[in-house]
């Protein structure tokens, strides 16, 4: 059953469609939706509204926002070489890589000589220094591929050459406490009686997505890359957790993505946070195959799965169904994930349609908006 939270009457028609899909028993998931700053839909139905479960990529949302942030802080400025701030990553023909172009996709280190291994969601110091000394995969600027895993690993020591904290402590000092937004980059003990397994699909479900992967082997995905256990069930994995990679480690409530995108515009400001916006790449992306759109560490709408907003909006799904995004073009700022891993992997659809619903109520509420 639907749990009785938040219901703004305007936004009804979002409150039907998500009880439609709660009729399924099966169904379990967490909506949270602010507009113009307020919540006027928080729903969960099969979990508590402040379950916090792994949101996979979803997370790399706190890259995005932390990045606008130091933008805003003058702290950061996306033109310049990343060796500025990083003078080891200049090795390997890197000097003229930009922080703008690691943010979005375009520095070829989707991976590095020996492969990804599970101690790299652990520890981010030794493949900091692996990735320091790579030769990219492809002539940075010349296209752009999902930097899935290591994307959080260079957003984090720019960060820290920039600020002198990690990446997760300038998140939750200057983010997640001040406007209370149950994201987490890293998690403890107090968090565990929240903290839910994602329900990952079984072996034969996977397999079609096993077999994409392994096509996109000449795509950017090492053969090199070694991971014992499958993604999508280390997630659950308290030590994962508690290391909390921003790439691909955060765990959150519907609520707290919600909560972290509606301040995105309080940190960011309005010109970091149309910096952020601006398309950077579009097409399709040398590691997943699949059309994309970027603008500074957030996807940008406008591919088939990602129509969430207008040109204006910011956001990340994940591999196990989480969507969360801000749009200031309705003042919009959602958050979904369910528990339930849908295939192939990425935002729900669902969600994307609720997403659509969402923006048509805001605009009907505020009709000198649309």
């Amino acid at each position: 059953m639907t749990r009785h939270g938040t219901r703004d009457p305007r936004f009804t028609e979002v409150v039907d469609a998500f009880e439609q899909l709660a009729a399924d028993d099966d169904f379990q998931a967490q909506l949270a939706i602010r507009h113009h700053g307020r919540t006027v839909v928080d729903l969960s139905t099969g979990l508590e509204p402040d379950n916090l479960l792994p949101v996979f990529s979803a997370g790399k949302g706190a890259i995005g926002v932390v990045v606008a942030h130091l933008l805003n802080g003058g702290h950061l400025d996306a033109e310049r070489p990343v060796a500025d701030y990083w003078p080891e990553f200049a090795a390997a023909g890197k000097s003229a890589i930009t922080v703008g172009q690691v943010l979005s996709h375009q520095a070829g280190l989707v991976t590095v000589d020996g492969g990804l291994r599970d101690a790299d969601f652990l520890r981010h110091e030794p493949l900091a220094v692996r990735l320091a000394a790579q030769r990219p995969l492809w002539r940075p600027g010349a296209g752009f591929g999902y930097h899935w895993l290591t994307i959080g690993t260079l957003a984090d020591e720019i960060v820290r050459r920039c600020t002198g904290r990690t990446l997760a402590d300038v998140f939750a000092q200057d983010i997640t406490g001040p406007h209370t937004v149950d994201v987490h980059l890293g998690t403890d003990a107090s968090l565990d009686g929240r903290t839910v397994a994602v329900d990952a699909p079984d072996a034969e479900e996977l397999a079609p997505l096993a077999q994409l992967l392994a096509a996109r082997r000449d795509r950017g995905w090492s053969a090199a890359d070694d991971f014992p256990v499958p993604l999508w069930e280390r997630a659950n994995h308290r030590d994962l957790q508690r290391a909390g990679a921003p790439a691909a480690a955060a765990v959150a409530s519907a609520r707290g993505l919600a909560a972290m995108y509606a301040a995105l515009p309080k940190v960011a400001g309005p010109d970091a946070l149309a910096q952020v916006s601006q398309l950077q790449v579009a097409g399709d992306d040398l590691t997943t195959g699949r059309y994309f759109r970027y603008g500074l560490a957030f996807q940008l709408p406008g591919a088939d799965h990602l129509r969430y907003g207008s040109a204006r909006a910011v956001g990340h799904d994940g591999a196990g169904g989480a969507i969360a995004f801000y749009d200031p073009a309705d003042d919009l700022a959602f958050g979904y994930v369910p528990r339930r891993i849908p295939l192939p992997g990425g935002a729900d659809a669902r969600a994307i349609r609720i997403a659509e619903i969402a923006h048509r109520c805001a605009r009907a509420a505020h009709p000198q908006e649309a």
